[in-house]
């Protein structure tokens, strides 16, 4: 595998885009969805983290996919494969798994006698689902990095 033929450019930005969205990962994980527990699951909260957030992932994955499977087409190294493959998988689960809930809960954020339980249930099961982008972001972080 000849990695001279891939500018130089490449894998830092891979790289950084990767680092980015694990970053978020772990902020909405460990940071957001905690916060909006102790403030009682408000859905405007979740609402704005969304929307911010999505901005930020999106083309986190876009850039980071992009460059490893840039590196791929170039060289034929298969880390760069699966670097590629662990970076965008989170773009297809958020579209297929993760849209109805987030859906639901951004109807609940227009609707101001929204039903505070299901909120709560939601947001929980938004935050498992957020556990798996995290997980498939730090894979393809560490494959890209070490």
């Amino acid at each position: 595998m000849n990695m001279s033929v891939v500018p130089s450019f490449v894998h830092p930005v891979a790289a950084t885009a990767n680092g980015i969205f694990v970053g978020l990962g772990l902020s909405m994980n460990f940071v957001s969805v905690p916060t909006l527990r102790a403030a009682g699951h408000p859905v405007a909260g979740w609402a704005t983290t969304y929307k911010n957030g999505a901005k930020i992932a999106v083309s986190c994955i876009l850039i980071s996919s992009a460059m490893h499977f840039y590196t791929y087409y170039l060289t034929g190294e298969r880390r760069s494969l699966y670097c590629g493959i662990a970076s965008f998988i989170s773009f297809p689960y958020t579209v297929m798994i993760m849209s109805p809930t987030n859906n639901l809960l951004l109807a609940a954020n227009a609707n101001p006698s929204h039903d505070k339980n299901q909120v709560v249930q939601l947001i929980e099961k938004w935050n498992k689902f957020q556990y798996f982008r995290t997980i498939a972001g730090t894979v393809a972080l560490v494959l890209t990095v070490f």
